[in-house]
């Protein structure tokens, strides 16, 4: 009995220890919601200052329809939209401007400079700078719409954007992300910001819908 329970110790001590060295070289995300203000919290544990994006736009998707809300599916609109942008002048100037001249590169070459002309502040991406072991806070405003037709209450899960999935994918956006994480940074390294936990969830009404 006496060896079982060392054995055991022995098995969480090394689980703990990795746990920790984990997390020692991770690039971390939660949330914070405050009435109609979300708030990201990035947390490099890193040894290395990073250069990474976040979407302009947090989209929230009714997990009962696991769809998207906050764009038209064919007629209609849904019954809630749930969306947050991201707060204004936020990014790293320098770099932001490196994003942007390669992404309007990119469709001047592809021929579709009326894309250009259709970006909106919310489409796209920002370019942010976290110092090595350092945290950032980047907030959101959250849009609540109610739609004319239904009236429920419902639990919204965020969709967060798949950076490492669009990177490797063949994806527009992708070619001219994979160019800029490419850019020297100097000191600093170019990550795709990690994955939210799926605890990113509200509880939805037609009673939160902004007035």
């Amino acid at each position: 009995m006496k060896n079982i329970t060392l054995a055991l110790l022995t098995i969480f001590c090394l689980f703990s220890c990795k746990q920790k060295q984990k997390k020692k070289n991770t690039f971390s995300l939660d949330y914070i919601k405050n009435g109609n203000e979300l708030s990201l919290i990035f947390e490099n544990n890193t040894s290395q200052n990073i250069i990474f994006p976040v979407p302009n736009t947090l989209h929230f998707g009714d997990t009962k329809t696991k769809k998207f809300t906050s764009i038209r599916e064919g007629e209609g609109f849904p019954p809630i939209t749930v969306y947050a942008v991201v707060e204004p002048n936020k990014s790293y100037k320098l770099y932001q401007k490196k994003l942007d001249s390669i992404r309007d590169n990119y469709f001047l070459k592809k021929g579709m400079s009326d894309v250009i002309k259709e970006i909106k502040p919310e489409d796209g991406n920002t370019i942010l700078y976290l110092k090595a072991h350092k945290i950032m806070i980047v907030k959101f405003d959250l849009t609540i719409k109610q739609g004319i037709h239904q009236e429920y209450s419902s639990k919204f899960k965020q969709n967060y954007y798949p950076y490492d999935k669009v990177l490797k994918g063949n994806y527009p956006e992708g070619e001219y992300l994979r160019r800029f994480s490419k850019l020297n940074f100097g000191k600093a390294k170019f990550m795709a910001q990690p994955v939210i936990e799926d605890s990113l969830f509200l509880n939805i009404s037609q009673n939160d819908a902004n007035k």
